[in-house]
């Protein structure tokens, strides 16, 4: 018996969606449909009812999914038992990363994580656009954003948060002249990071708010580092993780403006296509992020 159809129909029955079951387990809709017509024609007997808008259990699917349900708890439970057996985890771990996130990546995360685990080889994988998990084979993707990330069929665990600021050049103060609120920006001024899914960044004070938006920009890139480069040359203004401004301030190539101001701090999420049969490789990657300074991006 293939436990990998008996974990099929059980994801089928569980959320009533030959299209979730697929996502979650990582297949394709076709694939699901014929294991699970597979499984029937093993066994003999019609387990589901299916019609363009609903799915039920036969009587004989109703009681083979009760024995299936355990198979396949301990079939999972014995999956997270094998890590405790003390085999050495190996493998190639597939990282989606920004190219603004990834030089803090590298130094404060994937180097230690690669010394602790030696034997689980890292591919970098560095992309400023959504992540096809499937097609291009990662196995997970870490994304920054302020506030919630989209929903999605996507697994989403937020790893850590960080402070934003608003920061230009003073050379751009001395062209402009100082910025005393928020109505003498000029939204042209405002620096975009022109990726997939960014949010509108809402700053607030005393009850009093202003949304910053995506439109009218004269400049957009799809690169953290080249709009911090951007505005260090006086082209504009951007929010920038203060981590990430740091050096700049301190150089006095950046000065922050409206420090006193509170903007939604950014949060680092480690997002992954389906908990089912999850590699042990990344298993211990999530974590060991979970388990890291949660001021990294401070």
């Amino acid at each position: 018996m293939d436990l990998n159809k008996l974990l099929i129909f059980a994801r089928i029955v569980e959320h009533k969606s030959f299209t979730k079951a697929a996502q979650l387990l990582g297949m394709d809709k076709s694939t699901i449909s014929t294991k699970l017509s597979q499984l029937e024609s093993h066994l003999g007997v019609r387990l589901l009812n299916r019609s363009t808008r609903t799915i039920t259990l036969t009587e004989s699917g109703a009681k083979y999914y009760e024995y299936c349900k355990q198979v396949v708890e301990i079939a999972e439970e014995a999956d997270r038992f094998s890590s405790s057996l003390g085999v050495e985890v190996s493998g190639t771990l597939r990282i989606s990363a920004t190219n603004t996130f990834s030089q803090t990546l590298i130094e404060s995360a994937i180097k230690p994580f690669m010394d602790t685990h030696p034997k689980i080889s890292v591919e970098l994988v560095i992309e400023n656009r959504t992540t096809d998990f499937y097609k291009d084979n990662i196995d997970v993707a870490l994304r920054l954003a302020i506030g919630p990330l989209e929903d999605s069929s996507l697994i989403a665990i937020k790893i850590f948060t960080g402070d934003i600021g608003l920061y230009c050049s003073p050379s751009f103060i001395k062209d402009n002249g100082i910025i005393h609120n928020f109505d003498q920006i000029d939204h042209a001024n405002m620096l975009d990071l022109n990726v997939p899914g960014r949010p509108k960044i809402t700053v607030s004070k005393n009850g009093i708010s202003h949304t910053i938006p995506n439109k009218n920009n004269r400049f957009k890139v799809n690169d953290g580092q080249v709009i911090k480069e951007a505005a260090i040359a006086g082209i504009g203004i951007c929010f920038l993780p203060k981590n990430s401004a740091s050096n700049a301030v301190k150089n006095k190539e950046l000065v922050e403006i409206f420090s006193d101001w509170k903007i939604e701090p950014v949060s680092v999420y480690a997002v992954y296509a389906s908990r089912e049969w999850m590699p042990e490789k990344l298993r211990v990657f999530l974590k060991y992020l979970k388990e890291l300074d949660q001021n990294l991006l401070k």
